[in-house]
């Protein structure tokens, strides 16, 4: 057994230390092998720069998420640090519990759902660089368990091997520098950056594949005191004008109209284009927050609850709007409008699709090729605080009947001018959001 071992650990007599007394085995014991400690740190350090890449764009999108990140990836940088400078086995217990638990964690959100927050029951999608931040935890787990059942496993190891093996820490650290890098990172990054983009594959109910009109990448920045300060008074003049229009039946008696039909994210918008609803200038005073073009209805019934609002600009370029950077104004394009007797305006073939003048004519409306500025506005309560941020651009509340998103083909559109789900009604989604 000895010849066999020979050419990988140092068995000379002649190089073997004093021997210890108890109290020195017992202390030796509890100080996990360089080799061990290193690999572990490295494991922990590939981890935790992807943990901080990605804090940004998960602050974006809902704070305590943005923390949650921050949290996870101090504590792995921090053990990293104490396991090169001063590794103890205690810190090999906590990078296995805490690793063990940000596996789960990740596991819960791609394949049961959260249990709460802005995407609650949602799916994510397993990317590239998540999945090499989770086999760098499992190495970890391995690593640490190591350390704990046999601390000084590698001590007796010649250097020969010791540098062989040194390629290890380094591919994990290499993993982690390319995995925020990549471009799958990138992509993770502004998807959750556009809040609404995210694919979310596995959830197959349908909201992450909506999209609405013509815009920059939607922002959720946290502002400075006084202009967070400035846009809580604009909102709250939004959610005095909710209270005064409830309901379908009072926008109507105010003289607004419907606009198209129900539509899963976007919900019923109710139109009224006299002067004052058509912002010429792109700054929103307080007399436009009073006058949106659009109010959002969750259905066409008169009871229906007010959503939220739409606001329109005739601004030449992108308003500046509400106080802020956060209000991402888009267009429309290819609109086909078709007016009713009773004043509301329906739109056949939808929006933002490759249509011509001539389908639109054949189903009596006239091809607006372009719209000006809007803005979607959630603040109402009960359909406020969405993912994406109070200028989201739908809204995961305004759902169909059967509880998804998902809507008809936009070739059956014409013969559905009231609501374009798939089931044909409005509804509540399946999850609570």
């Amino acid at each position: 057994m000895t010849d066999l071992l020979e050419p990988y650990v140092d068995t000379s007599v002649d190089d073997m230390p004093p021997l210890e007394t108890t109290d020195e085995r017992h202390t030796a014991d509890k100080v996990p092998a360089p080799f061990l400690a290193y690999l572990l740190a490295a494991c922990l350090t590939g981890a935790g720069i992807i943990h901080l890449a990605m804090v940004p764009s998960h602050m974006g999108e809902w704070k305590p998420e943005g923390w949650a990140f921050m949290g996870s990836a101090a504590l792995q940088l921090a053990l990293a640090v104490g396991l090169v400078l001063r590794p103890r086995r205690w810190m090999a217990a906590i990078a296995l519990l805490s690793s063990a638990a940000f596996i789960y964690a990740w596991w819960v959100t791609r394949y049961a759902g959260m249990p709460f927050g802005p995407t609650k029951h949602y799916l994510e999608d397993a990317t590239a660089v998540d999945v090499t931040c989770v086999v760098l935890e499992a190495a970890a787990i391995a690593v640490a368990l190591v350390i704990l059942v046999a601390p000084r496993l590698t001590a007796r190891w010649k250097p020969s091997l010791l540098v062989f093996a040194s390629m290890i820490p380094i591919a994990a650290l290499v993993a982690g520098g390319l995995a925020v890098t990549s471009q799958s990172a990138s992509a993770h990054g502004a998807h959750d950056a556009a809040g609404a983009a995210h694919s979310h594959g596995k959830d197959d109910l349908g909201f992450w594949k909506l999209s609405n009109g013509h815009h920059h990448t939607i922002s959720n920045n946290t502002l400075d005191a006084t202009t967070q300060a400035e846009l809580d008074r604009q909102l709250a003049i939004t959610r005095e004008v909710a209270a005064t229009y409830p309901t379908v039946a009072d926008a109507e008696a105010a003289g607004y109209r419907k606009a198209g039909p129900y539509s899963p994210g976007l919900g019923s918008h109710y139109t009224k284009g006299t002067l004052a609803e058509l912002n010429l200038d792109g700054i929103v005073d307080d007399e436009d927050l009073r006058h949106p073009l659009s109010i959002i209805y969750d259905g066409n019934e008169p009871d229906s609850p007010v959503a939220g609002f739409m606001y329109y600009s005739f601004s030449p370029t992108e308003p500046a709007g509400f106080a802020g950077s956060n209000d991402t104004w888009h267009t429309h394009s290819n609109v086909c409008i078709k007016p009713m007797p009773d004043g509301s305006v329906d739109s056949p073939l939808g929006a933002d699709l490759p249509i011509t003048q001539e389908q639109c004519a054949d189903v009596g409306g006239k091809l607006l090729a372009a719209t000006q500025w809007m803005v979607h506005v959630w603040t109402v309560p009960g359909y406020d605080n969405v993912k994406g941020g109070v200028f989201a651009e739908d809204n995961p509340r305004l759902a169909c009947s059967d509880g998804t998103y998902f809507m008809l083909d936009p070739t059956e559109w014409a013969q559905n001018l009231t609501n374009v789900c798939k089931s044909k009604a409005p509804g509540e989604p399946r999850y609570p959001i």
